[in-house]
This record gives structure tokens, sequence and C-alpha cells, in this order.
């Protein structure tokens, strides 16, 4: 009799203990369902900055407990917008005006699991830079100095040039990408005597041209 009651004592103590971890393992089963879940803004120019509020956002989940239903968006984390969920990238107005942006992205199957949300942002700029042509003096080695401001309110880098017209002329040198703010160039000029108009022409890391410049003068003697 007790050796049964032993036996009896021994099965009853191996089904809890595998009841037990069951439970443990149940918590960590229903959070590896989902084995994927990735979204992002698209950059078009790969540059940081895109030039409207309206964005288009990829999206891709798995699910290995359930086939992935909706795509859901918040910029807030408290109110969600719901898409259906095709693997397709999903178009979405950014709230507010230019300056950094953050979206929160998730997706829920139809056993009702939600995902780990996903964070993806993008800076918005939404109006091109402004130029302003300042001064031209005589530097080293033949070579003049052009000095002028670009401002921009979104992007803190332009590809910037300088165009330079004459009677019949126009020369155009490339800046590359140069930071906003106070900028100099150092030229070597190979023009004939006279009088001639000067402007930076500036696109911004969204893709925007200057929306206004101011033009300069100089002359060659």
């Amino acid at each position: 009799m007790g050796g049964a009651r032993t036996a009896r004592t021994g099965v009853l103590v191996t089904l809890l203990v595998g009841v037990l971890v069951a439970l443990a393992l149940t918590p960590a089963v229903a959070l590896a369902s989902w084995t994927g879940a990735q979204a992002s803004i698209v950059d078009p120019r790969g540059t940081g900055v895109v030039p409207l509020l309206n964005v288009s956002v990829t999206n891709h989940a798995v699910s290995d407990s359930a086939a992935v239903t909706t795509v859901q968006f918040s910029e807030d984390g408290l109110d969600w917008y719901a898409v259906p969920y095709t693997g397709e990238p999903c178009s979405w107005v950014l709230g507010g005006e230019s300056g950094h942006k953050t979206l929160l992205v998730r997706f829920a199957a139809a056993d009702g699991s939600v995902s780990p949300v996903v964070t993806t942002g993008i800076r918005v700029d939404t109006a091109g830079p402004v130029t302003s042509a300042r001064s031209v003096t005589r530097a080293s080695a033949g070579r003049r100095a052009f000095r002028f401001v670009v401002r921009d309110a979104g992007s803190t880098r332009v590809s910037a040039t300088i165009v330079v017209r004459g009677r019949g002329t126009t020369h155009r040198y490339e800046l590359g990408k140069i930071p906003t703010g106070n900028g100099r160039a150092l030229l070597k000029l190979r023009l004939p005597s006279g009088s001639y108009r000067w402007r930076v022409e500036a696109t911004d890391l969204a893709g925007w041209k200057q929306d206004r410049q101011t033009p300069g003068a100089f002359t060659i003697k």
C-alpha cells in the first residue's frame, strides 16, 4: 500500500511540474508568434528629408499563429488608424507642419494578437531655400571670394551653384553640397573686363529649389 501511495504521489508531482512548466512557457510562445514586424517612411532621395507631409510607409509583418489582418498607424501612441494589411506600402499624411516627425506602426492578426510597435521617423521640409549674394572681393592666386547666405528652415545642407552672367555669357560654378548659413567660395574666373551679375542657386535636401534669391554684382577691370 505504501508503495502504491508513493507511486501515485510521484505521478501527481510530475503532472504538477508539467503544468507549471507549460504555464511558464505560454507567454513566451505568445510573444514569439510575431516573427517579424518592420515599417519605415519612404525616403526617395535618401537624405532623411521629404518635401511633403504626404508620405508612403513600407510595412511587413509575419505571425506564426494567425494571418496578419491589419496595419495600424499612430503619431501619439493613443489613437490608432487601421487599414487592411496587404504588405504593400501605405499612404499616410503626417500631422503638423515642417520638422521632425515620428510615426508608430503596429500589426494585428486574426487571433487578436498585436505585434510590437515599430517606430519610424523622417524630417519634413515643405519650403525651398532663400539665397542672398553678398560681395565679391579679390583673393590670393588670382581668385575671387564670393560671399553669400543660404537659409533653409528644414535642411542643414543644400546643393549650390554660383551663376555669373555678363554681356552675352553665362558661367556656372558648381559648389556641391554646402552647409546652410553664411557661405564663401573661392573661384578663379577667366572672364574679360566688364560688369557682371551673379546669384546663388540652391536645392535643399527635400528637392526644393530656392524660393527667393537676391543677386549681386561685380566688375572686372
